[in-house]
Protein backbone atom coordinates (compact mmCIF):
# COMPACT_ATOMS: atom_id res chain seq x y z
CA UNK A 1 0.00 0.00 0.00
CA UNK A 2 1.58 3.27 -0.89
CA UNK A 3 0.91 6.73 0.57
CA UNK A 4 2.00 10.00 0.18
CA UNK A 5 2.26 12.75 2.92
CA UNK A 6 2.57 16.37 2.94
CA UNK A 7 5.19 17.86 5.19
CA UNK A 8 4.97 21.70 5.79
CA UNK A 9 8.37 22.76 6.65
CA UNK A 10 8.66 26.70 6.88
CA UNK A 11 7.80 27.94 3.01
CA UNK A 12 7.94 24.44 1.61
CA UNK A 13 5.95 21.48 1.09
CA UNK A 14 7.54 18.35 1.48
CA UNK A 15 6.35 15.29 0.02
CA UNK A 16 6.56 12.01 2.00
CA UNK A 17 5.87 8.96 0.33
CA UNK A 18 5.63 5.79 2.08
CA UNK A 19 5.15 2.01 1.37
CA UNK A 20 4.10 -0.38 3.36
CA UNK A 21 4.67 -4.36 2.68
CA UNK A 22 2.04 -6.28 4.85
CA UNK A 23 2.69 -7.54 8.13
CA UNK A 24 4.49 -6.76 11.33
CA UNK A 25 8.10 -5.67 9.43
CA UNK A 26 10.11 -2.84 10.34
CA UNK A 27 9.98 0.43 8.64
CA UNK A 28 13.23 1.81 6.80
CA UNK A 29 13.50 5.54 5.95
CA UNK A 30 15.75 7.08 3.26
CA UNK A 31 16.89 10.93 3.32
CA UNK A 32 18.33 11.48 0.08
CA UNK A 33 21.83 13.29 -1.14
CA UNK A 34 21.86 17.49 -2.32
CA UNK A 35 19.66 17.73 -5.36
CA UNK A 36 19.02 14.41 -5.74
CA UNK A 37 15.32 13.73 -6.59
CA UNK A 38 13.35 11.13 -3.98
CA UNK A 39 12.51 9.23 -7.84
CA UNK A 40 16.11 8.04 -8.27
CA UNK A 41 15.64 6.11 -5.54
CA UNK A 42 13.93 3.39 -6.68
CA UNK A 43 15.86 0.68 -7.18
CA UNK A 44 17.10 1.30 -3.30
CA UNK A 45 13.70 1.40 -2.12
CA UNK A 46 12.57 -1.94 -3.83
CA UNK A 47 15.57 -3.84 -2.72
CA UNK A 48 14.72 -2.58 1.21
CA UNK A 49 11.01 -4.37 0.36
CA UNK A 50 12.70 -7.32 -0.79
CA UNK A 51 14.46 -7.71 2.14
CA UNK A 52 11.06 -7.70 4.19
CA UNK A 53 11.12 -3.50 4.90
CA UNK A 54 8.39 -1.22 4.70
CA UNK A 55 9.60 1.91 3.28
CA UNK A 56 9.65 5.73 3.50
CA UNK A 57 11.76 8.51 1.55
CA UNK A 58 11.45 12.43 1.84
CA UNK A 59 12.72 14.63 -0.16
CA UNK A 60 14.80 17.33 0.47
CA UNK A 61 12.93 20.38 0.84
CA UNK A 62 13.38 22.47 -2.76
CA UNK A 63 14.17 19.30 -4.43
CA UNK A 64 12.31 17.11 -6.75
CA UNK A 65 8.49 17.11 -6.61
CA UNK A 66 8.75 19.63 -2.97
CA UNK A 67 8.07 23.23 -4.23
CA UNK A 68 9.04 26.12 -4.15
CA UNK A 69 12.53 26.11 -5.10
CA UNK A 70 14.57 27.74 -2.86
CA UNK A 71 14.93 31.66 -2.99
CA UNK A 72 15.91 34.15 -0.72
CA UNK A 73 12.57 34.02 1.04
CA UNK A 74 12.56 30.12 1.02
CA UNK A 75 15.28 29.23 2.71
CA UNK A 76 17.24 26.60 5.57
CA UNK A 77 20.05 25.24 6.64
CA UNK A 78 21.73 22.50 8.24
CA UNK A 79 20.33 23.56 11.86
CA UNK A 80 16.62 23.47 10.46
CA UNK A 81 17.38 20.00 9.02
CA UNK A 82 18.61 18.73 11.96
CA UNK A 83 16.06 20.15 14.78
CA UNK A 84 13.30 21.05 13.13
CA UNK A 85 13.03 18.56 9.47
CA UNK A 86 14.15 15.40 10.71
CA UNK A 87 12.00 15.76 14.06
CA UNK A 88 8.76 16.51 12.21
CA UNK A 89 9.17 13.98 9.95
CA UNK A 90 9.71 11.11 12.18
CA UNK A 91 6.89 12.30 13.95
CA UNK A 92 4.58 12.21 10.69
CA UNK A 93 6.07 8.52 10.32
CA UNK A 94 5.20 7.33 13.85
CA UNK A 95 1.53 7.70 13.27
CA UNK A 96 1.27 4.63 11.18
CA UNK A 97 4.29 3.03 12.41
CA UNK A 98 4.73 3.56 16.28
CA UNK A 99 8.28 3.93 17.84
CA UNK A 100 8.88 5.11 14.06
CA UNK A 101 11.81 3.52 11.89
CA UNK A 102 14.16 1.00 12.75
CA UNK A 103 16.50 2.12 10.26
CA UNK A 104 17.30 5.58 9.04
CA UNK A 105 19.59 5.58 5.97
CA UNK A 106 21.10 8.85 4.95
CA UNK A 107 22.65 9.76 1.74
CA UNK A 108 25.51 12.23 1.17
CA UNK A 109 23.91 15.42 3.55
CA UNK A 110 20.84 12.96 4.48
CA UNK A 111 23.87 11.12 6.68
CA UNK A 112 25.30 14.26 7.58
CA UNK A 113 22.20 15.40 8.96
CA UNK A 114 20.71 11.89 10.08
CA UNK A 115 24.40 11.82 12.28
CA UNK A 116 23.88 15.05 13.83
CA UNK A 117 20.12 14.14 14.72
CA UNK A 118 21.30 11.01 16.57
CA UNK A 119 24.47 12.63 18.31
CA UNK A 120 21.24 15.03 19.61
CA UNK A 121 19.09 12.70 20.49
CA UNK A 122 16.53 12.99 18.11
CA UNK A 123 16.12 9.96 16.05
CA UNK A 124 14.64 7.90 18.80
CA UNK A 125 15.46 4.20 19.32
CA UNK A 126 16.39 4.11 14.95
CA UNK A 127 19.71 2.84 13.92
CA UNK A 128 21.48 5.50 11.26
CA UNK A 129 23.28 4.45 8.91
CA UNK A 130 25.28 7.19 6.61
CA UNK A 131 26.02 5.84 2.82
CA UNK A 132 28.50 8.12 0.17
CA UNK A 133 28.66 10.37 2.98
CA UNK A 134 31.15 12.24 5.33
CA UNK A 135 32.62 15.43 6.81
CA UNK A 136 33.38 18.18 5.29
CA UNK A 137 36.49 20.11 6.35
CA UNK A 138 38.82 20.69 3.86
CA UNK A 139 41.50 18.30 5.99
CA UNK A 140 39.78 15.57 5.20
CA UNK A 141 41.37 15.62 1.22
CA UNK A 142 45.30 15.68 0.27
CA UNK A 143 47.02 17.71 -1.75
CA UNK A 144 45.19 19.83 -4.63
CA UNK A 145 41.63 18.60 -3.52
CA UNK A 146 41.78 20.66 -0.12
CA UNK A 147 42.43 24.36 -2.30
CA UNK A 148 40.08 22.98 -5.00
CA UNK A 149 37.37 22.24 -1.99
CA UNK A 150 38.65 25.71 -0.28
CA UNK A 151 37.97 27.54 -3.33
CA UNK A 152 34.87 26.25 -3.74
CA UNK A 153 33.92 27.21 -0.21
CA UNK A 154 34.45 30.50 -1.09
CA UNK A 155 32.75 30.88 -4.53
CA UNK A 156 29.27 28.65 -3.29
CA UNK A 157 28.98 31.16 -0.47
CA UNK A 158 29.36 34.22 -2.54
CA UNK A 159 26.82 32.91 -4.88
CA UNK A 160 24.30 31.71 -2.93
CA UNK A 161 24.31 34.92 -1.00
CA UNK A 162 24.52 37.35 -4.19
CA UNK A 163 21.41 35.77 -5.52
CA UNK A 164 19.67 34.39 -2.57
CA UNK A 165 19.96 30.84 -3.83
CA UNK A 166 22.86 28.39 -5.24
CA UNK A 167 22.02 27.62 -9.02
CA UNK A 168 23.73 24.35 -8.67
CA UNK A 169 22.64 22.44 -11.81
CA UNK A 170 24.11 25.32 -13.60
CA UNK A 171 27.44 24.78 -11.67
CA UNK A 172 27.21 20.89 -11.42
CA UNK A 173 26.94 20.49 -7.96
CA UNK A 174 23.62 19.64 -6.31
CA UNK A 175 20.49 21.46 -7.65
CA UNK A 176 18.94 24.61 -7.05
CA UNK A 177 20.11 24.81 -3.30
CA UNK A 178 18.79 27.16 -0.33
CA UNK A 179 21.85 29.84 0.62
CA UNK A 180 21.79 28.85 4.19
CA UNK A 181 22.64 25.18 3.73
CA UNK A 182 25.45 26.45 0.85
CA UNK A 183 26.65 28.88 3.73
CA UNK A 184 26.92 26.35 6.77
CA UNK A 185 28.88 24.10 3.85
CA UNK A 186 30.97 26.45 3.28
CA UNK A 187 31.86 27.07 7.22
CA UNK A 188 31.76 23.78 7.86
CA UNK A 189 34.99 22.92 5.45
CA UNK A 190 36.87 26.04 6.86
CA UNK A 191 36.11 24.94 10.42
CA UNK A 192 35.85 21.64 10.89
CA UNK A 193 32.77 21.77 12.37
CA UNK A 194 28.84 21.72 11.22
CA UNK A 195 26.69 24.52 12.59
CA UNK A 196 24.30 22.19 14.14
CA UNK A 197 27.37 20.56 16.39
CA UNK A 198 27.76 24.26 18.60
CA UNK A 199 24.29 23.60 19.68
CA UNK A 200 24.42 20.11 20.88
CA UNK A 201 25.15 20.39 24.64
CA UNK A 202 26.88 17.66 26.64
CA UNK A 203 22.99 16.94 28.36
CA UNK A 204 21.50 16.67 24.77
CA UNK A 205 24.30 13.70 23.73
CA UNK A 206 23.51 10.61 23.65
CA UNK A 207 25.64 7.39 22.56
CA UNK A 208 23.35 5.73 19.68
CA UNK A 209 25.04 3.05 17.55
CA UNK A 210 25.64 4.69 14.29
CA UNK A 211 27.43 3.06 10.72
CA UNK A 212 29.04 5.22 8.17
CA UNK A 213 30.15 3.35 4.64
CA UNK A 214 32.36 4.91 2.53
CA UNK A 215 32.55 3.64 -1.28
CA UNK A 216 35.75 3.23 -2.92
CA UNK A 217 37.24 6.11 -5.36
CA UNK A 218 34.04 8.42 -3.85
CA UNK A 219 35.58 11.67 -4.48
CA UNK A 220 33.03 13.86 -2.44
CA UNK A 221 33.06 11.53 0.67
CA UNK A 222 36.85 9.97 1.09
CA UNK A 223 36.89 7.51 3.48
CA UNK A 224 38.68 9.60 5.98
CA UNK A 225 35.73 11.53 5.78
CA UNK A 226 33.46 9.26 6.74
CA UNK A 227 35.76 8.23 9.72
CA UNK A 228 35.27 11.82 10.62
CA UNK A 229 31.52 12.25 10.46
CA UNK A 230 31.36 8.78 12.48
CA UNK A 231 33.44 10.41 15.27
CA UNK A 232 30.57 12.95 15.58
CA UNK A 233 28.50 10.02 17.49
CA UNK A 234 31.41 7.31 17.97
CA UNK A 235 30.14 5.60 15.63
CA UNK A 236 31.71 2.33 13.17
CA UNK A 237 33.16 3.54 9.64
CA UNK A 238 33.66 0.93 7.07
CA UNK A 239 34.46 0.85 2.82
CA UNK A 240 33.13 -0.55 0.22
CA UNK A 241 34.24 -1.36 -3.05
CA UNK A 242 32.28 0.67 -5.74
CA UNK A 243 28.98 -1.00 -6.67
CA UNK A 244 28.13 -0.33 -10.02
CA UNK A 245 30.95 -0.50 -13.69
CA UNK A 246 30.05 3.22 -14.75
CA UNK A 247 29.17 6.96 -13.30
CA UNK A 248 30.77 8.77 -9.62
CA UNK A 249 29.82 5.97 -6.76
CA UNK A 250 29.07 8.55 -4.96
CA UNK A 251 25.93 8.47 -6.75
CA UNK A 252 25.87 5.30 -8.69
CA UNK A 253 25.89 3.17 -5.97
CA UNK A 254 22.10 3.73 -5.58
CA UNK A 255 21.97 2.07 -9.36
CA UNK A 256 23.05 -1.50 -7.24
CA UNK A 257 22.23 -0.73 -3.77
CA UNK A 258 22.72 -4.70 -2.92
CA UNK A 259 26.06 -4.57 -1.55
CA UNK A 260 25.94 -1.68 0.28
CA UNK A 261 22.25 -3.30 1.81
CA UNK A 262 24.46 -6.23 2.84
CA UNK A 263 27.11 -4.48 4.77
CA UNK A 264 24.18 -2.78 6.46
CA UNK A 265 22.63 -5.64 7.41
CA UNK A 266 25.71 -7.70 9.12
CA UNK A 267 26.06 -4.42 10.97
CA UNK A 268 22.52 -4.62 12.33
CA UNK A 269 22.52 -8.10 13.31
CA UNK A 270 25.92 -7.29 15.77
CA UNK A 271 23.36 -4.23 16.98
CA UNK A 272 20.56 -6.02 18.23
CA UNK A 273 18.40 -4.62 16.14
CA UNK A 274 16.28 -7.84 15.42
CA UNK A 275 16.44 -8.56 11.47
CA UNK A 276 13.17 -8.35 9.18
CA UNK A 277 11.88 -12.83 9.06
CA UNK A 278 12.92 -12.55 5.40
CA UNK A 279 16.21 -10.69 5.41
CA UNK A 280 18.99 -12.03 4.18
CA UNK A 281 21.99 -12.39 6.20
CA UNK A 282 12.83 18.42 19.00
CA UNK A 283 11.31 21.75 17.78
CA UNK A 284 8.24 21.89 15.63
CA UNK A 285 9.38 25.82 15.12
CA UNK A 286 7.85 25.67 11.46
CA UNK A 287 6.68 22.22 10.68
CA UNK A 288 3.72 20.80 10.13
CA UNK A 289 2.02 17.60 9.37
CA UNK A 290 -1.17 16.72 6.16
CA UNK A 291 -2.10 14.00 4.21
Amino acid sequence: MDQLHQLAFGAFQVPVSVTQSGGDAPLALVIPALGVPAAKYRQLLAELRARGYHTAITELPGTGTSQPRPHRGADYDYGDLVFTFIPALLRLLERDFPGGPALILGHSIGGQTATLAAKAGLTGSARVVSVASGHIHFRCWDGAQRLYLLAMATLAGTIANLLGYFPGARLGFGGREARGIMNDWSRAIVSGRFPPERRIGPERQTRQPTLHIALSGDPFAPLKAARRLAAIPGGETREVPATYPKGNPHLSWIKNPGPVLDTVENWLSGTQLALPANAAGASSRHASISD
